[in-house]
């Protein structure tokens, strides 16, 4: 990297800045990279193989982009003993850069280098303005939208077609750390430094490495993700890959309106406040949006927003939004909303006024409507569907169950009405939903049966169910009646499909719609032919 007029105003006097150059966004003493290593006859295999050996018996992981590093080309290496960086060098070659983050090697293709010029101004009073222009080193050609912050005020800006930008910062008595990122090229960090310095205020800052590939594109996936998300910080996010830092608070009107700027979907903060909403990368803490919060990563603790929340990869914590939380990987904790939730797992509790979506279920999944799920171990509970790959105990009307069991039953019991039922459910629990009608004249001729089913016991040919059941019946006029009922239903098999069901029930029934009702405990008779598949 090149840097050239290197000689600037700093304060507004005769006073001249010192640049020193560092070698990539490292914010603690390295010694991965350092640390001698031995691969002794290592013959020909796969660099990815090779990369996980290394990293076992050093104690930290390797991270690098699948496009960038080809981890099934085979290789041919000699012994070797000495620093690990030589050795990465050797083995993937020159057009790679190489970082640290904590428990991490970050692997980076960067064949290209950048060539910065820049310029200071500072006038007593004022921020400090620093404007410049970002060339690549080999044809003098602008960069254009490379990404320039300050990585300790946490202000960023992008650099246009000819590579030239201006970055205001504030508090200039600070030494300021200026970098720059830029896809495909190594990055380049600079300190401006006053010309007096005897003691510094400045606190230095974490950083956060999140290892993956994609990080936060999953949010671009989500028609709210590619709505609220500009292309600005599609742009930062791409420049400085899984890099993040933390700061206390945050506070936005809009996303593009941020105390934090444009920096916002790097930083994780605290406490964030949106007051419309707001973009940032995570929220260690407590989140509250007016209207909505947008999350490239985490989101641990609390979050509230008025109407929706996106996290790009995992809540652990409560969730609540007005009407709809989509987190892209998983929920560990307490996820509400008005209308809908979606994510991938779940170890907690999810619970919409409307419907849920998932995809792993621990504990419990509560939904006015629907819930949908591939997995649950716990209980799904809905007023109308629950879908499941599996799912023992499903709790609603309908449950389709993948791996659980689903029946039609023709029957008739001591009141005279004929009946044709659904019964659907997992191995233990089901739901049951049937139509009938009266054949022995009673003028509320048509019923409506719901209710919930225990599967007691299994042996051989013979089975047992508990059913508790609601009917309503009408005449469709003026007079309806309710019966609740419990079902004690031996059953016997007849073949792999078929079965024959007789047992007793105690009925409570209470008329409507008449001047003085009454309500009566009956026992009764019921049975019938079932089909089950």
């Amino acid at each position: 990297m090149i840097i050239d007029a290197l000689v600037s105003r700093f304060f507004g006097k005769s006073l001249l800045a010192t640049f020193a150059m560092l070698a990539g966004f490292t914010c603690y003493a390295q010694h991965y990279l350092t640390s001698e290593i031995t691969v002794n006859d290592p013959g020909r295999q796969r660099i990815g193989d090779l990369l996980d050996r290394i990293s076992e018996s050093q104690g930290f992981y390797f991270a690098y982009n699948s496009d960038a590093v080809n981890a099934e080309r085979m290789v041919s290496l000699r012994d070797y003993r000495g620093p690990l960086v030589d050795f990465l060098r050797q083995t993937l070659g020159d057009g790679y850069e190489f970082k640290e983050s904590p428990g991490y090697v970050i692997i980076r293709y960067a064949p290209g280098t950048m060539e910065l010029t820049v310029h200071v101004e500072k006038e007593r009073g004022r921020p400090l303005v620093v404007e410049g222009q970002i060339k690549d080193a080999r044809n003098e050609k602008g960069i254009y939208q490379a990404s320039i912050y300050e990585r300790n005020v946490l202000v960023s800006t992008l650099s246009g077609p000819t590579g030239n930008f201006r970055l205001t910062i504030k508090r200039p008595e600070e030494t300021v750390w200026l970098t720059i990122s830029k896809e495909n090229y190594r990055d380049t960090t600079i300190a401006l430094l006053p010309p007096v310095q005897v003691r510094s205020t400045q606190k230095g800052r974490r950083y956060w490495f999140y290892p993956t590939d994609d990080i936060g594109a999953g949010l671009e996936g989500t028609a709210f993700g590619r709505f609220f998300t500009s292309s600005k910080q599609r742009i930062q996010r791409i420049n400085l890959g899984g890099f993040f830092a933390y700061n206390p608070y945050q506070v936005s009107f809009t996303p593009g309106l941020s105390s934090q700027g444009l920096f916002n979907s790097q930083v994780v903060n605290q406490v964030s406040l949106n007051v419309i909403g707001g973009h940032t990368a995570g929220v260690n803490g407590i989140e509250v949006g007016g209207v909505f919060n947008i999350n490239q990563t985490n989101v641990r603790h609390f979050q509230v927003g008025g109407v929706f929340n996106l996290v790009g990869n995992n809540v652990a914590g409560v969730q609540v939004a007005g009407a709809s939380n989509i987190v892209m990987q998983g929920v560990s904790g307490v996820q509400v909303a008005g209308v809908n939730n979606r994510t991938g797992s779940v170890s907690g509790a999810q619970l919409a006024g409307a419907f849920n979506v998932a995809k792993d279920i621990r504990g419990i999944q509560i939904a006015g409507i629907v819930n949908v799920a591939k997995r649950v171990t716990g209980v799904q509970l809905a007023a109308l569907v629950n879908v499941a790959d599996s799912s023992d105990y499903p709790i609603g009307i309908v449950n389709l169950v993948k791996n659980g069991s689903k029946s039609v039953t023709a029957g008739l019991d001591e009141s005279g009405m004929a009946q044709l039922t659904f019964r659907s459910g997992g191995r233990v629990l089901y739901g049951l939903i049937g139509a009938g009608y009266y054949v022995n004249g009673n003028p509320m001729r048509y019923a409506l049966e719901t209710g919930l089913g225990l599967y007691i016991m299994q042996a051989g040919a013979f089975g047992l169910d508990g059913e508790v059941v609601h009917r309503a019946s009408t005449d469709f006029k003026k007079d309806s009646e309710s019966r609740l009922s419990f079902r004690l239903l031996p059953q016997l098999s007849l073949g792999r499909h078929w079965a024959a069901v007789v047992g007793p029930t105690v009925n409570y029934a209470y008329p409507h719609g008449q001047n003085e009702p009454s309500k009566a405990l009956r026992l009764g008779i019921y049975g019938g032919v079932r089909y089950r598949w």
